[in-house]
């Protein structure tokens, strides 16, 4: 096949370089289809397409939660006094937010900050934390008065 090749090579050089019926000269297919452009040194820009998607993947060294919402933690409480009524709802809760001895009343369904109550109980709150996607239960129980003898 390639002996071949080599054949036809030859003959397509020699119609080419056949002298046209009407001169003496060679004509040669001209390509018109950059005809309508400058091609004699223009200058010439080349833009990138360039993509932003800011819905990706987070910052893995960003806090996932604000300040806010982590404080008062579930340590921080003390449970002052259960004022309990055995009807549903009507029972209030006083909490004391130990740094800065704020003082929080609480009925069923009150959030502070990720704590949301539960239940109050006679002698103790049920609080429900979120964290992370999860939920768990954590129980304060009022502590006794240790009364001192003299």
């Amino acid at each position: 096949m390639a002996v071949a090749l080599l054949g036809v090579v030859p003959a397509l050089a020699q119609q080419a370089a056949k002298p046209a019926a009407g001169g003496g000269r060679p004509t040669m297919a001209r390509d018109t289809s950059l005809a309508g452009i400058d091609t004699t040194g223009g200058k010439v820009e080349y833009w990138r397409e360039v993509f932003h998607y800011t819905g990706g993947a987070r910052d893995p060294f960003q806090t996932l939660m604000t300040s806010s919402d982590v404080r008062p933690m579930l340590s921080d409480l003390r449970l002052v006094s259960v004022i309990y009524d055995p009807y549903y709802g009507r029972s209030v809760a006083v909490v004391r937010e130990e740094p800065g001895n704020k003082i929080h009343r609480l009925r069923r369904g009150d959030t502070i900050g990720r704590l949301r109550v539960l239940q109050i109980r006679q002698y103790e709150v049920v609080f429900q934390i979120e964290e992370f996607g999860f939920e768990r239960q954590e129980v304060l129980s009022l502590q006794r008065q240790v009364e001192a003898n003299p």
